[in-house]
């Protein structure tokens, strides 16, 4: 999971690109001072949307700086500085990431899913002191989505509610007193897309390894990936495009001021361009490269 909610490049001025970049490496560089080298493979796409959106929301000052990398040592990129939000998010990324990877080991999923939830274990608790409240929101939902699949749960919106309303109980948490309806709807319809997408993307996997999967307790599951989506396309673009059009919605009632045209492509036409990769893939989408 996580890596659906990136920018549409096609559309992207050079000047956003930059400060997507420098976000999504402000997040990975508060990541290793804090947690470690190791970590830092958990940094993604969907969290530095929501790292770019909260540090909007909150006004937090923000300081760019060239810096290297250890991935391209000679050259050097330019990069958000740490301050307190960014830290609170980077706890709230391992927490997640260490949730993500227990649901894994739990799923069955190989000696991978137990090497990375051994890797975060440390940092996990690490994180859990910085943010306390994160680590309880994500147990909680992901244990009420581990209770849905024991029950193999039929309906798409129930199922991805949960994962959707741990994410808007996130950004109730780091947003504090500034949150507000619009801003946890966006929350909470982004969340949902990241679940929804997720689950179509593993569709095929998870039938042939007899997990449990929304779509396939929903529709069955026979032929080729191809073959799934076309023969229910109608219903799958529909639940997609909802759902985004709800975090269009949301969004639309926000205010924002510097990274407006970022975050305005990535709502727009990041999600439907991802939505479009997804109902024409016949394979699992490879990681997204920004």
């Amino acid at each position: 999971m996580y890596g659906y909610v990136v920018p549409y490049k096609a559309q992207l001025k050079m000047q956003d690109y930059v400060l997507y970049r420098a976000f999504y490496c402000g997040l990975c560089k508060a990541t290793g001072k804090v947690y470690g080298q190791l970590p830092r493979f958990t940094t993604n796409y969907d969290m530095t949307f929501l790292s770019v959106l909260l540090h909007d929301c909150l006004t937090q000052d923000v300081t760019f700086k060239e810096e290297r990398c250890v991935c391209n040592p000679f050259k050097k990129k330019l990069c958000v500085m740490r301050n307190p939000l960014l830290d609170r998010l980077a706890a709230v990324n391992i927490v997640l990431s260490y949730y993500k990877a227990v649901d894994a080991v739990i799923d069955k999923e190989g000696i991978g899913a137990r090497a990375v939830r051994r890797a975060l274990k440390r940092p996990f608790k690490r994180a859990m002191a910085v943010c306390p409240q994160a680590a309880e929101i994500v147990s909680r939902g992901y244990e009420t989505l581990r209770k849905l699949e024991r029950e193999n749960a039929v309906g798409i919106d129930r199922v991805a509610h949960p994962f959707a309303q741990m994410m808007k109980e996130l950004g109730a948490l780091l947003l504090g007193e500034t949150a507000d309806e619009n801003k946890l709807a966006l929350c909470y319809n982004v969340g949902k897309f990241v679940y929804i997408a997720d689950a179509l993307d593993d569709a095929a996997e998870d039938y042939r390894k007899k997990r449990y999967n929304p779509f396939v307790a929903e529709y069955g599951y026979a032929g080729t990936r191809a073959q799934f989506i076309e023969a229910h396309r109608e219903e799958l673009a529909f639940v997609l495009h909802a759902t985004i059009n709800r975090a269009i919605e949301s969004f639309n009632r926000c205010a924002f001021t510097q990274s407006y045209d970022l975050m305005r492509n990535v709502v727009y036409n990041g999600l439907r361009e991802k939505a479009k990769e997804l109902l024409t893939s016949e394979k699992k989408l490879p990681p997204p490269k920004v």
